[in-house]
């Protein structure tokens, strides 16, 4: 297992950017190895897994909210990290994700308030004991690799003692940031106090990170990790700004990358706030004089970023695709005769639809009375996650989507526009209330 830790150049997880474009984009230029954002224990035992067949993905969602959304194209070289302060929940979500991920890693190196203050992230790493309770509980539960990540600690005898413990806990990897706990950037990165990590822990590859810094070319990558002495090394900031910087051939232009990720944003159905962020951290200083720059800080939608870089096309491209594959929705029919179809919608839409256009209860309520067939209703259920599906029963036939909702009233629209898709009357509601 340590060999898919070992000699690799890593996307390292980074909250807000490491989800499915940047990974992706990241993998496309060369790296081995991608990590997701750092995301809560609570988040993912909360979320309802979904096979999205629109997409071809696994999606993790609770809600509106996309938690975590598996691409194929990242099968066994995605890592997930999670923030953890327990090893109930660790073991927990191992149970979750199963194989679905090439590895779990557990975060205990973030020095910032959202992660320490719930005793994540930096807070472990004066918690040997429970560290190794943690990193036991979920290696005993996972189905793949189990690793963490720390940072130095200030005396850098304490780093060798923890990291010869969590050695013991029978992680196949460990990564080290060579900044202390309330070191930034520019700080240097300690890359000596790496070296003796790599000394005093021979029989697994060591990850260094922190060096984003000194990096500036590919070629750098590989001189950091030798300077490191490590096995493999990854890379967070400047992966974030220049994602090209995993191309052997040498590093794009921005707007080359911007292009490049936005086609994946577009294809991945991401969210604006997480495409927006990603695309101004890769532009930097332009957004300030250049037009696309001025025009990206205005945008409001996905659609209007696209618009800014004059990929509205690309947009228009992969809306029209998830279109299709969802007017061509087919339905699983279960032991109790219920056709089941996965659809759902975000809950702004509803909100949205609100004295302007019709919503999927109306338009199958208003089929019903010009078909004259009997009226749908509804049973719903809630279900131990707290949240309601329900089925619409017309007839001798019944509707479902198994994607749990947040309220009665969003599980029986769900229900209506699962009828919808089930009696190829999809077409008489307008909008694309599927997406995101």
């Amino acid at each position: 297992m340590s060999e898919l830790y070992t000699k690799k150049k890593i996307l390292a997880p980074m909250v807000r950017a490491g989800r499915t474009p940047l990974r992706l984009l990241c993998l496309k230029y060369g790296a081995d190895l991608v990590y997701t954002e750092e995301i809560v224990d609570k988040k993912l035992i909360e979320a309802t897994r979904v096979v999205n067949e629109a997409l071809g993905t696994i999606d993790y969602r609770n809600g509106d909210d996309i938690i975590l959304r598996l691409a194929p194209e990242e099968k066994g070289k995605c890592i997930l990290q999670i923030g953890t302060n327990s090893g109930e929940k660790a073991a927990k979500i191992a149970e979750i994700v199963g194989d679905d991920v090439a590895g779990i890693d557990v975060n205990m190196g973030c020095p910032k308030p959202f992660s320490i203050h719930c005793g994540m992230g930096a807070a472990l790493l004066t918690q040997t004991e429970k560290i190794v309770g943690i990193l036991t509980a979920l290696k005993a539960a996972a189905k793949v690799p189990v690793t963490c990540k720390i940072r130095v600690l200030d005396n850098p005898e304490d780093t060798l003692k923890l990291v010869r413990e969590i050695e013991k806990c029978g992680v196949v990897a460990l990564g080290v940031h060579g900044r202390r706990r309330d070191e930034r950037q520019p700080d240097r990165c300690r890359y000596e106090e790496i070296r003796e990590v790599v000394k005093t822990i021979q029989s697994i590859p060591i990850i260094a990170n922190g060096f984003s810094g000194e990096i500036e070319r590919y070629e750098d990558i590989e001189k950091w990790r030798d300077a490191a002495g490590t096995s493999s090394i990854m890379i967070a900031r400047k992966a974030l700004s220049t994602p090209s910087i995993f191309r052997p051939e040498g590093v794009l232009d921005k707007y080359k990358d911007i292009e490049n990720f936005l086609e994946f944003a577009c294809q991945y159905d991401e969210c604006y706030t997480m495409t927006k962020y990603v695309v101004q951290r890769i532009l930097g200083g332009d957004q300030e004089h250049d037009p696309r720059g001025k025009a990206l800080v205005a945008a409001g939608s996905v659609l209007q970023i696209c618009k800014a870089f004059r990929m509205e096309d690309c947009y228009n491209k992969w809306r029209d695709d998830r279109k299709r594959k969802q007017s061509k929705k087919r339905a699983r029919v279960d032991d109790d005769g219920v056709y089941n179809i996965e659809v759902s919608f975000p809950l702004k839409r509803l909100k949205n639809s609100v004295g302007f256009s019709p919503t999927p209860k109306m338009v199958l309520h208003d089929y019903l009375v010009e078909t004259k067939t009997p009226k749908a209703t509804y049973e719903t259920v809630k279900r131990e996650d707290k949240r309601f599906v329900s089925t619409a029963i017309i007839g001798d036939k019944k509707f479902r989507s198994g994607i749990g909702q947040p309220n009665l009233r969003m599980a029986e629209q769900v229900a209506a526009l699962a009828a919808l898709h089930g009696m190829n009357i999809r077409s008489r509601l307008e909008g694309n209330w599927e997406e995101d």
